[in-house]
């Protein structure tokens, strides 16, 4: 198989490097694109492979290797896949519920259970779009409904901002103006308005191999429903604030699930969902974030 070919081995393909962490879609089709080349030629080149961007029969015996069959759910884009973030974050789940109550499928109290009623309005929600009746608020199907409804404001669900009760060492550069202070050597994260501490939440950095940039930055974008495809698979970073090009603060599912047993590509990353949330609407492009 080659660029430009369109055939149902083509998703097959998709699939297979897609589970490898070659190909970060979740929607396959029978066009051998762009992105599909890409990922051949990224995975010949990371096994030893001559990169021709092709699928001969030497590529496609070393995916196999690395890849199991798929599903017909997978090959139909009808799987059902991984939350977009766990039901155990309050604060997500009452994101959610507020959606699904927006989209008049819900009725129930935005109080962050995970109860029967939200699951028949998540079911009810899948159904509408068309996709297989599950109480998994995948990425599938989540995009849908951010799309299709407003997000509500921090204050809107909760009465007060985040308790806080951790103690961070803050550099110099973090006593004036508004400012995001992140120490790597405390795993530690503070957001200061003129020398007053608001929050210090744990925080972690990058994995072995990467680096988490120290230094001083200023916030240049800001996206609350980041989804990262930049290094084989799709993760999700919610309330991502970007302050050096890819690298951002954002909220990490991994980190709620794993804690530092594993890390970033150099992303500062939170815990928990509801402080993500109430960070993000504290902050603008421009305010500073200094990495210590």
């Amino acid at each position: 198989m080659r660029y430009r070919v369109q055939s149902p081995h083509v998703r097959e393909l998709q699939v297979r490097l897609r589970l490898a962490k070659y190909l970060a879609l979740y929607d396959v089709d029978d066009r051998f694109g762009m992105l599909t080349r890409d990922g051949v030629l990224k995975f010949q080149r990371d096994n030893g492979l001559n990169p021709t961007g092709m699928v001969d029969q030497q590529t496609w015996d070393a995916l196999l290797l690395r890849s199991r069959p798929p599903t017909e759910a997978e090959l139909n884009n009808t799987d059902i896949g991984a939350w977009f973030a766990a039901p155990t974050q309050t604060g997500y789940m009452m994101e959610l519920q507020h959606r699904l109550r927006q989209t008049g499928l819900y009725q129930g109290a935005v109080d962050g259970a995970f109860n029967a009623t939200t699951r028949r309005a998540i079911e009810a929600w899948r159904a509408r779009m068309g996709l297989p009746v599950s109480e998994v608020m995948d990425e599938r199907t989540w995009v849908p409904l951010i799309r299709r409804t407003r997000n509500p404001r921090y204050a809107e669900l909760f009465d007060a901002p985040p308790a806080s009760t951790l103690v961070q060492q803050l550099d110099p550069r973090c006593a004036a103006g508004k400012v995001v202070c992140v120490s790597k050597l405390q795993r530690k994260m503070s957001y200061v308005v003129d020398g007053k501490v608001r929050f210090t939440r744990e925080a972690r950095f990058s994995r072995p191999g990467w680096d988490s940039p120290e230094g001083e930055f200023r916030i240049w974008h800001m996206n609350s429903d980041t989804v990262s495809a930049i290094f084989g698979e799709r993760t999700p970073m919610p309330y991502a604030i970007f302050y050096q090009g890819n690298v951002a603060i954002h909220y990490s599912q991994d980190f709620a699930d794993k804690g530092y047993e594993s890390g970033s590509h150099g992303c500062s990353q939170l815990r928990d969902y509801q402080v993500a949330k109430w960070l993000y609407e504290q902050l603008k492009v421009g305010d500073r974030v200094v990495v210590y």
